[in-house]
C-alpha cells in the first residue's frame, strides 16, 4: 500500500451534495427559511463555550489513540437494555469507533491532510483501509460486525469527499456493493451478513452509509433504497399510546424507544423525507394510501428524552450508558433535520443538548460509557459520540445536513 500521506492528500473540503441528497421538496405554498442566512453566521458566546468543551474531548481522543490508528474500547453488542461485551472484545482496537472518532474530528473542522487533528485522522483512516476486504469489501476486525461496517463505510464516504483519493474510492464502493449484496428479503439488515430477520436500528446505520456513499458519487441501486424504505415506514407505529415511535423489529420484537424512533427518524430523512407524507401501499384491493406523521415521532421524543439534568445524573453516571450516547446521537441529527419543519424546535433541542453534556464532561474532555468500562482515560465512544452531537451545527459533516 502506499503511503497515507499519497493516499489521502489530495482534494478541496467541502463539497456540495449530489445523487440522493436534494435539498427537501416543501409543502406547495409554504416557504422555508433560509437556517443559513436568517442568522448572524459568527460565534455566540455559547458557541464559543461548546467549541472550547469540544476541543478539550478531541484533545483525549488524540491522546488515546493506539500507535496503529485506531482507538480501543470494549467490543460487543447491546442486548435488550445492556451491551453486551465479546468474550475476547475487552479493550480491543474498534472498527467503529475508530470511525466515530474520525468523523469526531472532521465534524469540527479536521480533515486528513489538514487542521490540528489531521495526523489522527489519517492515522484512523488508514486503520479502516487495512481492514476492508479485498474481495468482499466487508470492513470487520476483532469480531465487529453490521454496525461497524456501515460506520465504516460512511466515514470513508466523508473522506473520500473530502480528499477525492482514489484508493478511498475503490474501497468505499466495496463496501457499498457489500451492504447492497447484505440487504435480506425484508429490504433491511441486522447483525451479521445475509441474515433473514431485520431490525431497525441496523437498518438506519446502514441507510446512512448508503447516502453518504450516493452523495459523493457512488452509484446506489435505487431498489435497495425504496426497500429499505418500506421496512422503515412498516416500523412506523400509530396506536395509541405509542403514536409516531418507530418498533425494533417488524415481525419479532415490537418494542419502541427514545433511541429507537430517533433512529426511524433519521432512516426516512436519509431517504429524501423530511417532513409528515403519505405514500400508497399494497392492500388486500390494490393501492391504499398511508399517512407517516414526524410531527408525531417529534413530539414523542421530545415527551421522552433522557436527560442527566432530569434523572440527576453525574459524569460516569451508569445510567449514561451506550444507549444513551446512541440514542441522542440520532436524536440530535433527527431535530436538526427537523428545523426546516420547525426551527424551535432544533433551537430547544440544541440548547438542553448543550446545558446536559457539558455538565457530563470529565475534567480531562472525557465523556464515559460502559464501552469504556467507565474509565475517563480510554472512553472513545462516548467522547467521540458527544463531540459529534455538539458539531452537528456547524455543518463540516455533509451526511448531517440537509
Amino acid at each position: 500500500m502506499r503511503k497515507l500521506t499519497l493516499l489521502l492528500l489530495l482534494g478541496v473540503f467541502g463539497l456540495g451534495w449530489t445523487g440522493m441528497s436534494g435539498l427537501a421538496q416543501d409543502r406547495p405554498g409554504r416557504t422555508i427559511p433560509d437556517i443559513d442566512t436568517a442568522r448572524d453566521p459568527r460565534p455566540t458566546p455559547d458557541d464559543l463555550v461548546v467549541r472550547d468543551a469540544v476541543h478539550k474531548g478531541l484533545a483525549l481522543l488524540a491522546s488515546i489513540q493506539n500507535n496503529d490508528g485506531s482507538w480501543s474500547n470494549n467490543i460487543g453488542n447491546k442486548l435488550g437494555n445492556r451491551y453486551q461485551v465479546n468474550r475476547d472484545g475487552y479493550a480491543r482496537p474498534h472498527l467503529g469507533v475508530t470511525a466515530i472518532s474520525c468523523m469526531a474530528f472532521m465534524a469540527a473542522g479536521s480533515t486528513p491532510d489538514r487542521g490540528e487533528f489531521k495526523r489522527n485522522v489519517a492515522a484512523g483512516v488508514a486503520f479502516i483501509i487495512s481492514n476492508v476486504d479485498p474481495e468482499t469489501g466487508w470492513i470487520s476486525a476483532n469480531g465487529t460486525r453490521m454496525y461497524e461496517h456501515a460506520f465504516c463505510s460512511m466515514c470513508l464516504a466523508e473522506v473520500y469527499g473530502m480528499t477525492r483519493d482514489p484508493v478511498v474510492l475503490g474501497k468505499l464502493r466495496n463496501a457499498i456493493q457489500f451492504i447492497v449484496k447484505s440487504q435480506n428479503l425484508q429490504g433491511s439488515w441486522r447483525y451479521v451478513p445475509n441474515q433473514q430477520d431485520s431490525d431497525l436500528s441496523i437498518c438506519v446505520c446502514q441507510l446512512q452509509a448508503l447516502r453518504a456513499a450516493a452523495n459523493v458519487g457512488v452509484i446506489v441501486p435505487e431498489n435497495a433504497i425504496e426497500a429499505a424504505k418500506d421496512y422503515v415506514r412498516k416500523s412506523y407505529l400509530t396506536y395509541a399510546g405509542e403514536a409516531g415511535s418507530f418498533t425494533y423489529q417488524i415481525d419479532w420484537d415490537p418494542r419502541s424507544t427514545f433511541c429507537l424512533t430517533a433512529a426511524g427518524v433519521v432512516a426516512l430523512q436519509s431517504m429524501g423525507e423530511y417532513d409528515t407524507h403519505t405514500y400508497d401501499v399494497q392492500g388486500g384491493n390494490g393501492m391504499v394510501r398511508r399517512t407517516l406523521d414526524l410531527g408525531r415521532s417529534i413530539t414523542y421524543l421530545m415527551n421522552r428524552r433522557p436527560d442527566p439534568s432530569s434523572r440527576g445524573l453525574a459524569p460516569g453516571s451508569g445510567l449514561c450508558d451506550y444507549g444513551f450516547w446512541y440514542g441522542h446521537y440520532y436524536a440530535a441529527q433527527a431535530m436538526y433535520q427537523y428545523q426546516f419543519v420547525s426551527p424551535r424546535s432544533w433551537t430547544e433541542w440544541n440548547t438542553r443538548n448543550r446545558e446536559n453534556f457539558l455538565k457530563m464532561q470529565h475534567p480531562n474532555g472525557a465523556w464515559t460509557d460502559e464501552i469504556g468500562g467507565w474509565d475517563q482515560n480510554m472512553n472513545a465512544y462516548a467522547t467521540a459520540m458527544a463531540c459529534l452531537v455538539l458539531s452537528i451545527p456547524r455543518g463540516y459533516l455533509p451526511v448531517f445536513q440537509n
